[in-house]
């Protein structure tokens, strides 16, 4: 078995298990530390289409498959079922170059068209316009700049089903200089970032995180 380091945080929370074949496939599976299947993703060229195909199953906690995407490698189209107690719930298609669609169930008429996938969350802001702010308004602490202090603060955002951030808190506070992390937290508060919420599988606007970094260096 082979780490698998949680984007979010970098921390260890799942272990692979890579399998290749001889005729280039190969099949992942991730299991998390209670060695749970938590996914499995079969990659493989697709003779009779004409493209690298991947199929992703994603399983809960009680091992129910939860969903499964078939997955165009080569250009990034998939269509995904979501299920709940074998059930279809909804699914997600994308084809290259097109809009998101949503849909209920085994409906036809997508709930949700959108240039961005809509079950992931959004920036409701130009990143230049976030990124000028920081470079006008992000102080460098003069007690850190006089112990020379430097780091990257991690700041977590909690972000509530409207788009709002809710709380914002750091995830490696242990690691800093405590200044540091204060001007982070009000830098961002003072910008006040809002976003699109992501919608669940049932088609509800969802709570969720972003983790947003903020860097001090001295020349």
């Amino acid at each position: 078995m082979t780490p698998v380091l949680n984007e979010n945080f970098g921390t260890h929370k799942y272990n692979q298990i890579l399998t290749t074949g001889k005729d280039s496939s190969s099949i992942s599976k991730i299991y998390d530390l209670k060695n749970r299947l938590y996914s499995q993703t079969t990659e493989k060229y697709n003779e009779e289409l004409g493209y690298n195909e991947a199929i992703i199953s994603k399983y809960d906690t009680l091992q129910n498959l939860i969903s499964s995407e078939i997955k165009n490698v080569d250009n990034g189209s998939f269509v995904r079922v979501f299920l709940d107690e074998e059930k279809v719930v909804s699914r997600l298609e994308y084809i290259s170059g097109q809009d998101y669609k949503f849909y209920l169930a085994d409906s036809e008429t997508p709930l949700i068209e959108s240039k961005k996938d809509p079950m992931q969350l959004q920036t409701n802001y130009e990143m230049s316009e976030y990124h000028r702010f920081l470079a006008q308004n992000l102080k460098y602490p003069q007690q850190a700049r006089d112990r020379r202090e430097m780091g990257t603060v991690i700041l977590k955002l909690d972000v509530n089903e409207a788009g709002e951030v809710v709380e914002i808190s750091c995830l490696n506070e242990d690691d800093l200089y405590k200044p540091l992390i204060k001007e982070a937290i009000r830098v961002v508060e003072a910008y006040n970032p809002s976003f699109i919420a992501p919608i669940d599988m049932h088609g509800n606007k969802t709570t969720s995180m972003v983790r947003v970094p903020i860097g001090f260096k001295l020349s």
